[in-house]
């Protein structure tokens, strides 16, 4: 025993030793691997204030160095991908991209190797730090004080954080200098106590700022007292709204009170006068003097909207009033309202619970593939079990009495199948569907357009939506621009972005986890600078080398901004004491509209099916019109019954309604008529906008607002597809007896 235990000890030692050196190794290669995430991540700012949204334009930083050349994460389909930005280095530290799930990773490279690597922050609660913010929980951006929005749905016994994403940034290091960075904020608040933040920004910081909010964010301003310092250290918060003169008046507080339902008395304060000839009055007060004036006023700016409280509601007697909350909830409706309960799925029969979800499935079907439904692929299954089994056996055992032959003809069976799928599983010909004859017979790409042009300041914008099927495993370079139709529209063009499309989770009816796909190789997105004027310079981004695999198809978006062109630009007249419009109708558009209507509040102007460019209607009278509620809809009336179609979630086949519901959700009922959410595509929805001071013209055009440049594996091919692209014109109202 002894001679054994002399014997084992050593062999014992060393099979020891070898574990240790083995854990040792590990322990050393993960801290070699790790140790440049964490340090890379600790100095790494994740969009604003570490809140950002999946999907969505993002801005990262390094804190103390330059911007990176170059960003590298995954698309929605878990696909690395490269945002390339050389041009951009040199002017700040801030870089763009757009993370595709949750923790996507990220590496930050510069010109001398590699800055940061490190992973986007989980899903989690924003009021404990960086967290990915769900689509489904409102994003509000908070300079100052936070008026007490940071804590709504909050509830310390129950252990329950607050249900509102507040993200309030405390040194001017925290705003993007891109209105990129703002791309997946809900509403932005200012008031007094911003006035100190707002000051420090720079130029660029500050043209961001406008820029997201005419290309349709929302803010929430408060103008009391402090309205002189506000707008010294900010004056360009003046040039967006719709009036110059600012003069400051003592209000009553009996409308807020009355406005809230509130027992607790508010004493007079100081507000902002407010004019009455413009935007939408949602509250009216009076002054001291007995003397009518609005205490919260909408007003549209471009495609967004600011709302203004003539108050300083972080300021006394507001501070301490305990319906100060329930007065920003109420005036900026359902942005703040939490729902109680979770949206229930019971009356829908498919994955995705979003608009977006719903165009993405209808945009991602195409002629030229070849589809099986559930029982063929259940029948061809049951045949080779049946081919390989009871007729192999019966055929060869019993009838020809040879067993060996089995080893050959089950194969042979396997193989020919095989060979019948294959050729079954080919691309439809160009003979048996409509084609336009000279498009890839391999490959279709899918689009939607819709073109907004705000004619009162001059803005327009633009967004498509392609999806790109390859029957063959392929690398295509995508670039979009400006199609000849497009530039009659336009006196100078903007930015144009394309960037992919989608990310998983329910929205658009996939998984929410992260995948990860090493087997496609990375494609580049470069975001090029070009210059158009001494102090102007606009942004463009292409794909590069974007793989697909074989019978996959890829979804990508692009968005641009542009100054229009239009001919006429008469603005319409409201008909006095009725929400009709009357006078003449002039297509101010260098394009012919089809199956166009003019949308005046809840009043739909149905227009010829073709109404040519440049032509007139001498009186909108003429027009036969509905209610657009009831048109959204396609409600009818029966004789004393309204019939209303319910909006069916599982229809893609009716593109154009779900184009036409995108544009106008909130007119239509929103999650009530369509039991859809609409998050993602909600910058689409221009609801807001019927209102009395503008109309909107709308309708189809033949010829597409952008064209696609691809080049399959290195050769130029031409795309077939569906495609529809619609135009929105805001034009202003006048009213001749609100005027006077």
């Amino acid at each position: 025993m002894t001679h054994l235990n002399i014997v084992r000890t050593p062999i014992a030692g060393v099979v020891t030793s070898r574990r240790v050196r083995r854990a040792i190794a590990l322990y050393l290669a993960l801290f070699v691997t790790l140790t440049p995430q964490i340090l890379g991540a600790a100095d790494v700012q994740w969009g604003i204030e570490g809140h950002y949204r999946v999907g969505r334009w993002t801005g990262v930083r390094i804190e103390g160095k330059p911007r990176a050349v170059a960003a590298e994460t995954r698309d929605g389909d878990g696909v690395e991908l490269r945002y390339v930005q050389p041009e951009m280095a040199e002017s700040s530290s801030w870089s763009y991209l757009v993370p595709g799930s949750e923790a996507a990773p990220l590496v930050l490279r510069g010109r001398d190797g590699v800055l940061a690597t490190s992973r986007f922050p989980t899903v989690g609660s924003p009021s404990r730090g960086p967290a990915m913010i769900p689509l489904e929980m409102p994003w509000i951006v908070v300079v100052g004080d936070s008026l007490g929005i940071d804590q709504i749905g909050a509830n310390p016994l129950l252990g329950r954080d607050p249900q509102i994403a507040v993200s309030s940034p405390t040194s001017e290091t925290g705003f993007p200098d891109s209105s990129l960075g703002y791309d997946g904020v809900d509403m932005m608040i200012l008031g007094g106590s911003s006035r100190d933040l707002l000051s420090r920004l720079s130029e660029p910081q500050r043209q961001a700022i406008a820029e997201w909010i005419v290309d349709g964010g929302r803010v929430l301003l408060t103008l009391g007292e402090s309205t002189p310092e506000l707008m010294t250290a900010a004056p360009w918060l003046l040039s967006l709204l719709p009036f110059q003169k600012l003069e400051l008046a003592r209000i009553e507080p009996s409308a807020l009170e009355t406005f809230t339902s509130t027992q607790i008395p508010l004493s007079p304060y100081v507000g902002v006068t407010l004019p009455k000839d413009r935007g939408q009055v949602l509250i009216t007060g009076r002054t001291i003097r007995r003397e009518s004036i609005p205490v919260a006023v909408e007003y549209n700016v471009g495609f967004g909207r600011v709302t203004i409280i003539a108050a300083d509601l972080d300021r006394e007697p507001f501070a301490s009033w305990p319906q100060r909350l329930d007065l920003i909830t109420q005036l900026t409706g359902s942005i703040l309202q939490v729902n109680a309960e979770p949206p229930t799925r019971k009356n829908r029969s498919t994955a995705y619970n979003d608009l977006a979800g719903q165009i993405r499935t209808s945009l991602d079907q195409f002629p030229i593939k070849r589809h099986y439904g559930f029982s063929v692929i259940s029948l061809v299954l049951m045949g080779l079990i049946a081919a390989i089994g009871p007729l192999d056996y019966l055929l060869i055992n019993r009838l020809i009495g040879r067993p060996l032959l089995g080893w050959l003809t089950f194969p042979l069976v396997a193989l020919g199948l095989s060979a019948i799928l294959i050729h079954q599983s080919r691309p439809v010909p160009a003979s048996e569907i409509a084609t336009n004859g000279s498009s890839d017979p391999n490959r279709q790409c899918n689009r939607l357009e819709i073109v907004d042009i705000d004619a009162a300041h001059g803005l327009g914008r633009g967004f498509a939506l392609d999806y790109l099927y390859s029957h063959d495993a392929v690398r295509a370079d995508v670039s979009i621009a400006e199609s000849p139709s497009m530039q009659q529209m336009m006196q100078r063009s903007g930015r144009i972005l394309t960037t992919p499309f989608g990310s998983p989770g329910e929205a658009f009816g996939g998984v929410p986890i992260a995948v990860e796909d090493s087997r496609l190789p990375i494609y580049d997105v470069p975001i090029s600078v070009e210059a158009v004027a001494p102090e102007e310079a606009r942004l463009r981004t292409s794909l590069l080398g974007m793989p697909l695999a074989s019978r996959s198809s890829k979804g990508f978006v692009t968005r641009s901004r542009f100054v229009p062109k239009l001919r006429d630009q008469t603005p319409m007249e409201r008909r006095p004491g009725s929400e009709l419009l009357q006078g003449e109708l002039a297509n101010p558009l260098p394009v012919d509209l089809l199956n166009g209507m003019l949308i005046y509040r809840n009043w739909a102007y149905l227009l010829p099916t073709r109404f040519p460019a440049g032509g007139r209607i001498a009186s909108v009278d003429s027009l036969r019109q509905k209610n657009f509620r009831w048109l959204l809809s396609r409600r009818e009336s029966l004789s004393d019954e309204n019939e209303t179609e319910a909006w069916e979630p599982a229809d893609i086949g009716s593109r154009d309604r779900i184009a036409e519901m995108l544009m106008f959700h909130n007119a239509a009922g929103g999650t009530r008529y369509t039991t859809l959410r609409n998050d993602p595509l909600s910058f689409l929805d221009l609801s807001h906008v019927l209102n009395s001071e503008h109309c909107i013209l709308m309708g189809e055009v033949v010829d597409p607002a952008t064209v696609m440049n691809t080049t399959v594996n290195g050769e130029a091919t031409d795309l077939d597809g569906f495609r529809l692209t619609l135009v929105r014109v805001v034009l202003p109202v006048r009213d001749k007896l609100r005027a006077q």
